[in-house]
């Protein structure tokens, strides 16, 4: 599989009157799609040794890297320039498949003309005043903004400050990327938008219902709307990065400072104002979608409470219900047993009567003796001695400020405030 590169040089020409001082060459060649693994090996090697592609391009090609800006001098004194780019692609109509990715490249070196080889003579060393260059930039997969606007520019009037600047497609380039990865901002400003409009109209709905198509919630596409805003912050810290390269760079290569160099440097300042302003609106978008997140989990929690709330009154309902018959059903348990039976005219109780006591209180005392251990707590008071406090969860607060140890009346008064605090745990 392979995809078109694209490549543009301008070179300069002789003055003529028929003819403009520079000459457009555009060309469009079949490169590998990403490097070895695009096509075949031959193919591979003859790209790279006709254009002169760093090494380094190539590797990063290959791994797919988020960010990247290098340049070189070669051995003729070419300037090679070459940076990569990569950004998620959200799905619109099905947010809950995998996003799609976008990345591309390019490659623009310049050859000043001062460094071209004649006949007789040597070339010197750095760009005469008012030379031009010898460029080409090779863009690798191009977005379709990217490459709209490169051919725009070509056929425009301007296309000649390339020989004077070769930044300007860089410039061109990264201003065309930000077209791109706005509108991808945008995508997932609008995602987010969706899921706060949801969430919130469920919200507006818990108070009025406890029907569990409140907690039906799509946690799945919420999160991946929160996943595709943090790639979009990474690919907007890495075209902020790509810019401050570019700005750095062209300052150091800056020689000239004339009107073509100072227009493409306030426009590459004016692009990085740009990519700042896409990511203030991506911060934003997922400090948005982290507290959807937190709003979604506090509607399932509100609506949990709720169902337990319902439930606990009708255990309650129920609890007293009982407590009204248990009276009445133990009495009448009691004397329908056979210590009891009907007389003439009385009833006659059985003289062993006393043994259904006999039996019944000692297990009473038993059964709450085993709940007291389990509900009682172990406290230790510091009074000299250790000495354990044991008191049941049910007993009144008033008499566990009492205490059961006297004759300790010359306790301390940080005895007495950790006794206090003591009682505030058991409380």
């Amino acid at each position: 599989m392979s995809r078109p590169a694209a490549q543009q040089e301008w070179q300069p020409g002789p003055p003529q009157r028929t003819q403009p001082p520079y000459q457009r060459i555009w060309r469009q060649h079949v490169a590998p799609l990403d490097g070895k693994q695009g096509g075949p090996e031959n193919e591979y090697r003859t790209l790279i040794n006709l254009y002169k592609i760093p090494d380094e391009f190539v590797w990063e090609r290959e791994r797919s890297v988020t960010h990247s800006f290098g340049r070189q001098i070669g051995a003729d004194g070419r300037m090679t320039l070459w940076m990569h780019f990569l950004v998620e692609i959200p799905r619109t109509e099905t947010p809950e498949r995998q996003p799609d990715w976008l990345k591309w490249g390019l490659v623009l070196s310049w050859l000043p003309k001062a460094r071209a080889q004649t006949p007789g003579c040597h070339a010197r060393p750095g760009p005469e005043p008012g030379a031009a260059y010898t460029v080409a930039l090779i863009v690798f997969q191009p977005p379709v903004d990217v490459l709209d606007r490169l051919i725009r520019f070509v056929q425009s009037a301007r296309w000649t400050d390339a020989n004077v600047d070769p930044y300007v497609l860089v410039d061109i380039a990264l201003v065309s990327w930000y077209h791109r990865i706005d509108k991808v901002a945008w995508e997932v400003t609008n995602l987010v938008r969706q899921d706060e409009v949801d969430i919130f109209e469920r919200a507006r709905m818990l108070p009025s219902t406890a029907d569990s198509t409140v907690t039906d919630l799509d946690l799945h596409r919420i999160h991946t709307n929160a996943k595709n805003a943090i790639f979009m912050i990474e690919a907007l810290d890495a075209a902020i990065r790509a810019v401050d390269a570019a700005l750095a760079d062209h300052e150091v290569l800056g020689q000239r400072r004339d009107k073509v160099w100072e227009n493409t440097h306030l426009h590459l300042q004016y692009c990085r104002e740009l990519f700042h302003s896409t990511r203030l609106r991506t911060v934003s978008s997922q400090a948005r979608i982290k507290n959807t997140v937190d709003l979604a989990f506090h509607i399932n929690t509100a609506h949990d409470s709720r169902v337990n709330l319902a439930n606990s009154r009708s255990v309650r309902l129920i609890s007293i219900v009982g407590l009204v018959f248990l009276p009445f059903s133990t009495i009448t348990s009691i004397f329908g047993t056979q210590f009891f039976s009907s007389g003439d005219e009385h009833m006659n109780v059985n003289p062993d009567f006393w043994l259904l006591w006999l039996v019944a209180v000692p297990v009473t005392l038993l059964i709450l003796g085993v709940w007291r251990a389990g509900e009682r707590d172990t406290l230790k008071w510091r009074f000299g001695s250790a000495e354990l406090l044991s008191l049941p969860r049910w007993w009144p607060t008033a008499k566990k400020g009492a205490g059961t140890i006297s004759g300790r009346r010359s306790a301390s008064i940080t005895d007495g405030t950790e006794l206090r605090n003591i009682e505030a745990q058991i409380v």
